[in-house]
């Protein structure tokens, strides 16, 4: 529902906001970078560069934002302790091959057939070893049975208290840290490798098409229909964030209220704690590091469209202008593009999947303090809760960030004090 999407755009948007612009000086600590991944074809050609100064070795990782395995491998192993262990001694790169033609390139040429496919490499001479953790007529590996993997693999340099090496005596591990990375390469090269323009939407021509209207009554049916949706007049969600290559386990809470009332807190670290609402007139957002702004213009509008509790009954209304652009391939699925123009602000495209007609992708345009940032949002893991279905888990993709939010607990027709809406004195 987009009531749900809305709290992954408007956080890692406000996180965009605050975060320090990568290309300044910082005095962060050496350790702050070693999570980190490059992105994309020119991340690609960095990280071999950094593989050959370094000579350490290289994790290839092609992913989709529309797989669920992907989605797994994000949120349950790559954030654990185990595999942080192995890669933070490795150099690290993360390719989606739906968003460029040189990300196809480089997963045809390492002969990818399908998500993920997880690369590990000894040298830049290596032969690629694929190391899957999901299992077929099995359990999944553990964390750390995936760790092992990875480190027979292609094995790093362990620190020198704990391991030896084969010959006896102690290696110190390398060092990834930002100090290390910073001498090999300039620090704009590390963390603000932009993401390439994915590719056009794959339009499939002659296919029948239904009308508009038909997509949106199938979007409220698949829903759970519209007088399911209309008994509901509050709800409360709790759920955790994750920031890929960065942090992991945050706190999410979303309240909202009929017609038009919200409020999203969220707690991450190392940004800190987040709050942004709506009062049905006025928006708002806070943070430890910039404190509390109001919200303006297409901000404040974009806002406002969000908060409406019933959203899903009133796509026609709540934009200017609507129309279905076609049948489109997205990967295993076929969906309808339609593309939603706002009254105030750029054109959102929104993709409702052919079959089940659930809303399974939505990009969208935000202004923000560096300019405008493109974000696409993905939805999944659709459970019913009251009469109504709601995905669970929302991975949001930007320039350099991926998010991924995941409820645990659902609750409508709760009590909440409006109070909480308004914006706070400081």
């Amino acid at each position: 529902m987009k009531n749900f999407a809305r709290f992954a755009l408007i956080i890692s948007l406000f996180a965009v906001c605050n975060s320090p612009t990568p290309s300044a000086p910082s005095s962060a600590a050496p350790s702050d970078l070693e999570d980190r991944w490059l992105n994309g074809s020119a991340g690609y050609a960095r990280a071999v560069e950094l593989q050959r100064e370094l000579n350490v070795p290289l994790v290839v990782y092609f992913y989709a934002d529309w797989c669920p395995y992907c989605h797994a491998l994000d949120g349950q192993y790559l954030p654990s302790a185990p595999v942080q262990d192995y890669l933070r001694h490795v150099v690290k790169v993360r390719i989606n091959p739906e968003q460029g033609q040189q990300e196809r390139e480089l997963a045809i040429r390492y002969g990818v057939t399908g998500y993920p496919t997880f690369l590990v490499m000894r040298t830049t001479s290596a032969r690629p070893l694929k190391v899957n953790p999901f299992r077929n007529g099995g359990a999944n590996w553990t964390p750390e049975q995936f760790a092992n993997a990875c480190r027979q693999a292609a094995p790093v340099s362990r620190i020198a208290s704990t391991e030896s090496n084969a010959s006896g005596s102690y290696e110190k591990p390398k060092d990834l840290s930002a100090r290390a990375l910073n001498r090999a390469t300039p620090r704009s090269q590390i963390v603000t490798v932009a993401r390439t323009a994915a590719a056009p939407p794959e339009f499939i021509k002659g296919a029948a098409l239904p009308t508009l209207d038909q997509v949106f009554a199938k979007y409220v049916e698949a829903l759970g229909g519209r007088a399911a949706q209309m008994r509901l007049t509050s709800r409360v969600a709790k759920g955790t964030v994750d920031v890929i290559g960065i942090s992991n386990g945050g706190r999410l809470e979303s309240y909202a209220i009929a017609p038009n009332k919200s409020l999203v807190v969220m707690k991450i670290d190392p940004i800190g704690v987040m709050r942004q609402g709506f009062d049905g007139r006025r928006g708002w957002d806070q943070s430890e590091q910039s404190g509390l702004r109001a919200s303006t213009g297409v901000s404040l509008a974009s806002l406002a469209r969000d908060a409406e509790f019933y959203h899903d009954l009133k796509l026609k209304e709540l934009y200017a202008r609507t129309r279905l652009l076609g049948k489109v391939k997205h990967g295993f699925r076929e969906v309808y593009q339609v593309e939603a123009t706002p009254r105030v602000g750029e054109p959102e495209m929104l993709y409702f999947d052919t079959q089940s007609g659930l809303l399974v992708r939505r990009d969208v345009t935000r202004q923000t303090s560096r300019g405008l940032v493109r974000a696409e949002i993905y939805l999944s893991d659709w459970r019913t809760i009251d009469g109504v279905k709601i995905p669970f888990k929302t991975t949001q993709t930007m320039p350099n960030q991926t998010f991924v939010f995941t409820l645990e607990e659902i609750k409508h027709n709760v009590p909440v004090d409006e109070a909480i809406f308004e914006k706070p004195a400081k």
